[in-house]
């Protein structure tokens, strides 16, 4: 399982769809955040090329989204 989060910029306008990101399969949470960043979203996907589509497919079409940046968790045993 790959656990990532994914911080988000918004273009103008588009914070208040942050929540809609909600809909999609594999996120297990978002939220609005005051920084950097003005979303942050944890994906569960089952590999590596399940969260590459996810974001080249799923994310980067939307048109409110600017950029994004990606942190892969590491899974220590």
């Amino acid at each position: 399982m790959i656990i990532a989060f994914v911080f988000i910029n918004v273009r103008r306008g588009g914070e208040d769809k942050v929540e809609e990101l909600k809909k999609l399969p594999g996120v297990k949470d978002v939220a609005s955040v005051y920084g950097e960043y003005d979303a942050i979203m944890k994906v569960e996907k089952s590999n590596m090329e399940d969260l590459q589509k996810f974001l080249v497919e799923k994310i980067r079409p939307l048109t409110w989204v600017d950029k994004t940046s990606t942190m892969i968790t590491v899974q220590n045993k």
